[in-house]
């Protein structure tokens, strides 16, 4: 009886093996761009989901906010150059949370930005923070103020229950520099319960040509 015949292993030539990993070496170099090109999509994209629209007319948007809100929305009175960027009644339904934030553009490196609310809770506060710890305190126009900072960014919490003057919550900062951030600090506390009067919109109704 004979034994069966052991069947050669194949063996690829240097050429033959090196035109089998071209296609290979192709998917990974593609991989490996199309990854690269995601990252800096994402790292060019804005910080937070907010759609930015220069120059908003902060008192208009509070006027109406006031109405709906049960409390006076503040209207911070910042240095002229000082652009907002938006200014809107946000309900922030996963937070349990509606409030009323304003942001402004300060200068090309600074932006500083605010929310109130009458209905705070500790998730709300700690996403308006980045979810930083709290570092101190400071006290300005007798109200204290929970601070929370660290290398980049610096925010200022007035809990409900320390506002002694409407009982809002209020978290406000953002990067700035020190004479920046000082600025805001009192221009918020200032504004609380401050009323904002509406703008009245002119109709154009026709008067029949008459001048009066």
């Amino acid at each position: 009886m004979t034994e069966p015949e052991e069947t050669p292993t194949p063996q690829l030539t240097q050429s033959q093996a090196k035109r089998l990993r071209q296609p290979l070496i192709g998917v990974v170099i593609t991989v490996a761009i199309t990854m690269l090109a995601l990252f800096a999509v994402m790292g060019l994209r804005p910080e937070r989901d907010v759609a930015f629209t220069p120059d908003v007319d902060v008192e208009e948007a509070a006027g109406w906010t006031s109405d709906v809100a049960g409390y006076t929305a503040i209207v911070p009175d910042v240095p002229e150059g000082w652009t907002a960027n938006y200014a809107r009644w946000e309900n922030r339904a996963e937070l349990g949370v509606i409030a009323w934030e304003v942001g402004y553009s300060v200068d090309e490196q600074s932006f500083l930005s605010f929310a109130q609310t009458d209905e705070p809770n500790p998730a709300w506060v700690n996403d308006a923070t980045r979810q930083i710890g709290a570092t101190g305190e400071e006290t300005v126009d007798g109200l204290t103020l929970e601070v929370r900072e660290n290398d980049e960014w610096k925010y200022y919490v007035l809990e409900a229950e320390a506002n002694t003057v409407d009982g809002t919550a209020i978290v406000f900062g953002g990067e700035a520099t020190a004479e920046q951030f000082d600025i805001f600090r009192r221009a918020v506390t200032e504004s609380i319960d401050v009323e904002v009067e509406h703008v009245e919109v002119e109709t154009g109704e026709d008067n029949g040509g008459s001048t009066g």
